[in-house]
């Protein structure tokens, strides 16, 4: 029976919240989530997400970047995480050779050996790809955004960028 009350409760403060058209603290000055993004601080409104677009925003903002700079530097880093998936894969995909390595009666090093030069080219491809979209990254800012963005790399970018639900450390 107070159970009941209680989801009684719950429910009528809920159609209460939805009637007056707020969600998750909105409408107080506050930033508020409302249909698919964050309002009241960024001139990307709208667009919503976390993680790595949420900071490629970031980044967008610190430089003043044109949305044709946006779409290169976007473009860039969505080919640099495809190929970083792709070495991943390939990296996982090692695991068997370990256990079948260990498996055997006698230790198979060769195996291993195959491995870690699937490894190896692996980590050369991911390289190659990283050289290859910073170049196109900074062919597309000009002088000031690069120096800027530099600044950004050299002081921790990362520590730098407080997305939701993280903490200034």
């Amino acid at each position: 029976m107070f159970g009941f009350l209680i989801g009684t409760a719950c429910l009528i403060g809920l159609i209460w919240t939805l009637k007056r058209g707020h969600r998750f603290g909105g409408g107080c000055g506050h930033r508020s989530w409302h249909r698919g993004g964050w309002h009241g601080e960024s001139r990307h409104e709208g667009r919503g997400g976390f993680g790595r677009n949420a900071f490629l925003r970031w980044v967008y903002e610190h430089l003043d970047t044109t949305p044709g700079q946006e779409r290169v530097m976007k473009s860039a880093v969505d080919d640099f995480m495809e190929r970083a998936r792709a070495a991943r894969r390939d990296v996982e995909d090692s695991r068997r050779d370990v256990a079948r390595a260990m498996k055997s009666e006698s230790f198979d090093a060769e195996s291993l050996g195959e491995a870690f030069a699937k490894h190896d080219s692996a980590i050369t491809a991911l390289r190659n790809a990283g050289v290859e979209g910073l170049a196109k990254i900074h062919e597309a800012l000009d002088e000031k955004q690069r120096a800027r963005l530099a600044e950004l790399i050299e002081s921790g970018i990362g520590r730098r960028w407080h997305g939701p639900y993280r903490s200034a450390i």
